[in-house]
């Protein structure tokens, strides 16, 4: 891919260094790549290629704010030039210049700034984080989903783009860090089947949420965030140790394996007893209960020995057919999605 003549293009690197953040978005790092050797994004763009921005420098600057940059296979060559290091470290560190996200067009160096990014969000990095990698200025993360928990600094940034608040302590909120590192665990214990199982529970919550956002619990974490109650940003922060618990739930109906009517109402009975710790109502939110139990009724086909362990579970038919083994927690889930996107019309 790399090995294509240009005829024309940068020859030396920028003589200045800046600090790599793993997951960066492109147009995060080449702003602060910019900025560190004395440049606007707008002067920056015009070394990496062709392409279409605002006449406004300024206009352009908060470009990394909303959107990614995508350039092509040449454009990823002239980034490296300008670097100084290999397009395939580049392509580790910034998920955008992956292979499927690298523009068509292999002649000329080509970037381009759509009105939004073809795949995830651009979620602020935890600023604590971003000091200890030595980055001084604000730095934003390629996020499947439109929210992130840093376990380490307790905090939590989204993609809304607000200062009111830019980020939760979650100093008030040890049990949504607890969640987040359970959700850590099951996909560190179960691969993919752990993270689809934690997607399944947390569209399962996000129903609960939507009709029933006024339950107590999620209330008074929407309070200690700083957070109106029926904010959309809301309801991942809120939610997320009822979504963690669940999903534990799930993994013990599939451990267990007993899916005939009679372990599919034990289940049911356990889950509503722990709907009522939780003052939520079992009857308004059984429905995606039912749903899930629908799919999960019969299980999968055993996975090949040589699988590694953390892939061994393996989830049942009825997932498998509608769950994406990537992407945001609502692909990755076997329920509607139609359940995650119903909190958008509040």
């Amino acid at each position: 891919m790399l090995d294509i003549p240009v005829a024309y293009g940068p020859r030396q690197p920028l003589p200045l260094r800046t600090p790599y953040v793993v997951g960066e978005s492109t147009g995060s790092f080449v702003n602060r790549y910019a900025h560190s050797n004395g440049m606007e994004l707008h002067e920056f763009l015009d070394r990496v290629g062709q392409g279409k921005a605002s006449e406004d420098p300024a206009r352009v600057g908060k470009y990394p704010q909303v959107t990614e940059m995508y350039v092509n296979a040449a454009g990823l060559r002239y980034l490296a030039v300008l670097t100084d290091q290999p397009a395939a470290f580049l392509q580790r560190m910034l998920p955008s210049l992956a292979e499927q996200h690298l523009l068509p067009g292999t002649d000329e160096a080509v970037w381009k700034w759509p009105w939004e990014p073809s795949e995830g969000h651009l979620v602020p990095c935890c600023t604590l984080c971003a000091q200890d990698r030595g980055v001084r200025e604000p730095a934003w993360l390629m996020s499947a989903d439109s929210w992130r928990v840093c376990p380490r600094h307790h905090s939590w940034t989204d993609d809304s783009r607000s200062d009111d608040p830019a980020f939760v302590d979650l100093a008030e909120l040890p049990e949504t860090v607890w969640a987040h590192r359970q959700r850590q665990r099951l996909r560190r214990w179960f691969g993919p089947a752990g993270e689809e199982l934690f997607a399944d529970a947390f569209q399962v919550a996000v129903h609960w949420w939507t009709t029933m956002p006024h339950a107590t619990r999620w209330v008074q974490r929407a309070r200690s965030a700083g957070l109106e109650v029926r904010a959309m940003r809301a309801a991942p922060l809120v939610l997320y140790p009822e979504a963690a618990s669940l999903a534990l739930a799930m993994l013990r109906f599939e451990h267990d394996g007993k899916r005939d009517p009679a372990g599919r109402a034990r289940w049911l009975a356990g889950v509503q007893h722990l709907m009522e710790g939780w003052e939520v109502d079992f009857g308004v939110g059984k429905q995606p209960l039912l749903a899930w139990l629908e799919r999960h009724s019969h299980a999968a086909a055993p996975a090949p020995a040589h699988s590694p362990r953390r892939c061994r579970l393996r989830l049942a038919m009825g997932h498998d057919r509608i769950a994406a083994r990537t992407g945001s927690l609502d692909r990755r889930s076997c329920l509607p999605w139609q359940l995650g996107m119903a909190a958008a019309e509040l």
